[in-house]
């Protein structure tokens, strides 16, 4: 058993169940960035931790504990008040405008298909991202014609992979059906049936569970060896505890009588990530998407891992015409 770092926490990852003060607030009290809440909070509803295409499968529903350094006060004062705050966060995000548009980026980048004409090229995700990157350069070098010239081929030959792989989504595909089920076309139906699981499970949870002492390595674990072999979720919600899983018990109850994801959706805290139009704004002289200087992006980092929010910043000319062909050879292949 793990310590109590990952009391109520824990919790938000399984869950992974409207005013902008209130979320900033909620967020300083449990000493959690939004980015990181929001990326375990959308990986633990889908059940998966890897970004890119859905090409082998993914098995059981996977899940994580998010490490978070939580306030003394919170561990050891008013957990059900806490457990309450992080209820309303939940359902904000949720019901939020930049759940909906990470849940369908993040369903195209899962898609487990390339394009015919270019078996081994990039998957529709990285398409998308890398012809936002084009257009950038193509629009902060108006005056460089050879460089233009250059980012316009790479942006058509990116867009015409991204229309065959359209094209050819609509018959049938390995993986297809797997993809469906993971990443519904409703993401309603995900959140709802990972609600109705949390209900079922937390059930069968022993709260007056006997630990062990704890070993040299400060870790305790059931006396009962039966409890000993459950899975993360049921770990998680007996270090909660009884009295955090009775709010979270009652709050999700209400929830599924009511609207799983509101048609009109609410905005996150500004502070939660940057805007397109912030992003688009920076100065030709920022940093590189990738610290190689390519003008392209790679997708190899974990959902868990990386800023979902995904800088689209220009690639800085190195120089002149010989460092232009360069650029143009850096293609990111997955």
């Amino acid at each position: 058993m793990k310590t109590k770092y990952s009391i109520l926490i824990s919790i938000l990852g399984f869950l992974s169940i409207s005013a902008t003060q209130l979320v900033d607030d909620i967020l300083s009290r449990l000493g959690i960035e939004a980015q990181y809440a929001q990326n375990n909070i959308m990986s633990n509803f889908i059940g998966r931790f890897d970004n890119g295409p859905l090409d082998s499968g993914v098995g059981e529903i996977t899940f994580k504990v998010p490490y978070v350094k939580l306030l003394p006060s919170i561990i050891s004062g008013d957990k059900t008040g806490a457990a309450k705050d992080l209820c309303v966060y939940i359902k904000n995000y949720i019901n939020s405008e930049e759940f909906i548009k990470s849940y369908y980026e993040l369903k195209e980048d899962a898609m487990p298909l390339r394009d015919p004409l270019d078996p081994n090229g990039n998957s529709l995700g990285v398409l998308k991202k890398n012809l936002k990157v084009f257009e950038l350069n193509i629009k902060n070098y108006p005056n460089d014609v050879a460089y233009v010239a250059e980012q316009k081929k790479l942006k058509d030959q990116a867009q015409a992979s991204i229309d065959n792989i359209m094209k050819a989504s609509k018959n049938p595909f390995p993986e297809k059906e797997l993809w469906e089920k993971t990443y519904p076309e409703n993401p309603e139906v995900l959140v709802k049936k990972r609600l109705q699981d949390y209900l079922a499970l937390v059930k069968t949870v022993d709260f007056s569970a006997k630990l062990t002492a704890p070993d040299k390595y400060k870790i305790q674990q059931f006396v009962n060896p039966v409890y000993e072999r459950k899975n993360a979720q049921w770990k998680a919600c007996y270090r909660a505890g009884k009295e955090v899983n009775d709010v979270f018990t009652s709050f999700v109850q209400e929830w599924l009588n009511g609207e799983i994801i509101a048609t009109v959706k609410t905005k996150m805290s500004s502070a939660s990530e940057a805007s397109n139009e912030e992003i688009q704004s920076k100065s030709a002289d920022t940093t590189t998407v990738e610290e190689n200087n390519t003008s392209q992006i790679s997708e190899t980092s974990s959902a868990s891992d990386k800023d979902d929010s995904v800088k689209l910043t220009t690639t800085p000319k190195k120089s002149l015409l010989g460092k232009m062909k360069a650029k143009a050879k850096s293609i990111i292949k997955d």
